[in-house]
């Protein structure tokens, strides 16, 4: 391999960063970072309200589940205060988050989940599940809005197998 001649890829790339606000580790940070604030609402030494999210979170927010549908920013804060109000605690292990550059100022980031969660109900889950979301920069902002967010389940993979995902 030629380490001496830029790649048409690298040029590419580069040509996208200076286009954007965000790196890709910036939106995979963000992505992080928005799972901390999920398990910050279960977390009792320092609990994060669904006001937190209010930069975040599109006006017009579209949200598919596989059992919950949301379609604005209303809707996302009473599902935030409704789903932790039926946890114990729950966790959320990320991997493989591949970043896009699109258009229009926009990212995209698709990536799998690990979820597990004890209900007070008795219930455990433990699922794999799928994620694509669609972020904005604004010009004001110091972090992406959230637009789309889509979460599939991971062809009903068992979550044990996590740990072979790259």
């Amino acid at each position: 391999m030629d380490n001496y001649n830029k790649t048409i890829e690298y040029e590419t790339l580069m040509k996208a960063f200076r286009s954007h606000k965000f790196t890709k580790n910036d939106i995979k940070s963000f992505v992080h970072k928005v799972f901390s604030m999920y398990e910050r609402a279960t977390c009792e030494n320092e609990y994060l309200p669904a006001e937190a999210f209010d930069k975040i979170v599109d006006e017009n927010i579209y949200v598919d589940f596989p059992d919950y549908k949301i379609r604005n920013k209303k809707e996302f804060m009473e599902w935030y205060k409704w789903i932790h109000s039926e946890l114990n605690s729950d966790d959320h292990e990320i991997k493989k988050v591949n970043v896009e550059y699109l258009s229009n100022w926009k990212y995209q980031a698709q990536f799998f989940v690990r979820w597990r969660a004890d209900f007070k109900d008795g219930r455990y889950t433990d699922l794999l599940v799928e994620q694509l979301w669609i972020m904005r920069e604004e010009e004001d902002k110091t972090l992406p809005i959230i637009e789309h967010y889509i979460v599939g389940l991971a062809n009903n993979i068992d979550a044990n197998t996590f740990k072979n995902i790259k």
